[in-house]
């Protein structure tokens, strides 16, 4: 009988610990967490901590990153072991073998991520990736683990197991996305011209508009049309020359319409970027496959310019944009724009990135070339 009563209480005691222990996972899972991020150039930065550190790191938060990465003298000063090795391309159409790793443990404010594969990122010498955030980027590996809101207004990430939502009786538009087996990269069907553009990915991490495979841009042939040779954007792994073939479109998003510039790509990209999602709050949820656009603004595209310098040392110029009718040609250099060379306007490639904008916004821009040639750009947006 003793025996019994005590099987009996042990029993109440075992379901008590179940009890709470269901509790305390249910209120887990239902525990929103707030990451406040920067925004730099376009681009969603957060602090985390890696390894348990107590010092904190800048990473990208990037939904098209397979996976995430960690610089390499990081990774090597955290004495993360190389597993295996991989190919990793990147929207230039470049692509590298990369070591992979495992990461224990990232931390995102309280918020702990376990177990984590990241490769190993030796930035090119070209890349602006670590002006902004210098230890890597948080990838689609990690970001899928969870449900996500990114408040580009109030510069807030909320994450939760459960899938979020906004309130009630708001103006929202729900998009469905797929994923491929291995990666957690959202893709979408975007209707543009009225034509239905499959696998576009949904791209934070990219700080431009909407970009298309070049191929589609035969579908519209009675819109009017830029075009651009371009070199200007670098991503980990630097630049690679694109020919841009711009056109005003109708696009379409669920039952969200707009006309917004958009971009034919001879890389044979498909991304939507910061430039026009930055215009609304987003839901995304891995849980049920669905994003939901909450519309803060009118979405409006930054104007094309017709020509953009890069640094080919501090004395001179390169040309990284122009149009086919320029007398400039890519890969020009140049002496001096507005008289200055690029050591008395920027102190180093950073500085460079994150202040080129305030040269290219003066109205007219007087470039001195090498053979001593003055020509007069205007800049006026079009």
């Amino acid at each position: 009988m003793k025996h019994l009563y005590l099987f009996f209480l042990f029993g109440i005691m075992l379901a008590l610990v179940r009890c709470k222990a269901y509790q305390q996972l249910q209120l887990e899972s239902e525990t929103t967490h707030r990451i406040p991020f920067e925004y730099v150039k376009g681009l969603i930065v957060i602090e985390a901590n890696v390894q348990q550190q107590t010092t904190t790191n800048r990473f990208i938060f990037d939904t098209a990153a397979h996976t995430s990465k960690i610089e390499y003298e990081l990774a090597e000063r955290l004495q993360l072991p190389t597993t295996y090795k991989r190919t990793n391309g990147t929207a230039q159409g470049i692509r590298r073998t990369i070591e992979m790793t495992v990461i224990d443990s990232i931390f995102l404010e309280s918020l702990p991520f376990y177990g984590i594969a990241a490769g190993k990122l030796q930035y090119d010498a070209k890349s602006y990736s670590p002006c902004v955030a210098p230890d890597g980027i948080i990838g689609a590996n990690l970001i899928k683990l969870s449900n996500w809101k990114i408040d580009y207004q109030q510069q807030l990430l909320e994450t939760s197991q459960n899938s979020l939502f906004p309130a009630e009786n708001t103006k929202t538009h729900e998009l469905d996305f797929k994923t491929s087996f291995r990666s957690g990269i959202p893709k979408i069907d975007i209707e543009i011209g009225g034509k239905l553009i499959k696998n576009v990915l949904f791209d934070v991490g990219y700080n431009g508009g909407l970009v298309v495979p070049k191929k589609y841009a035969s579908l519209f042939p009675e819109t009017a049309s830029e075009l651009y040779i371009d070199q200007s954007t670098s991503g980990i792994f630097g630049s690679n020359r694109d020919t841009l073939i711009v056109k005003e479109l109708a696009v379409k998003l669920d039952d969200f319409n707009t006309n917004i510039p958009v971009q034919f790509s001879s890389l044979n990209k498909a991304l939507l970027g910061s430039d026009f999602l930055e215009h609304f709050t987003i839901f995304l949820n891995y849980d049920t496959k669905k994003i939901i656009l909450q519309p803060k603004e009118k979405v409006q595209i930054a104007a094309e310019r017709n020509f953009i310098p890069g640094i080919l040392n501090d004395s001179l110029w390169i040309v990284n944009r122009t149009t086919p009718n320029s007398i400039l040609q890519i890969g020009d250099t140049l002496q001096t724009i507005n008289g200055f060379r690029p050591k008395e306007l920027f102190r180093s490639h950073c500085d460079y990135f994150l202040q080129i904008s305030t040269l290219l916004n003066q109205d007219t821009l007087v470039i001195k070339t090498q053979h001593q040639k003055i020509i007069h750009l205007n800049q006026s947006k079009k």
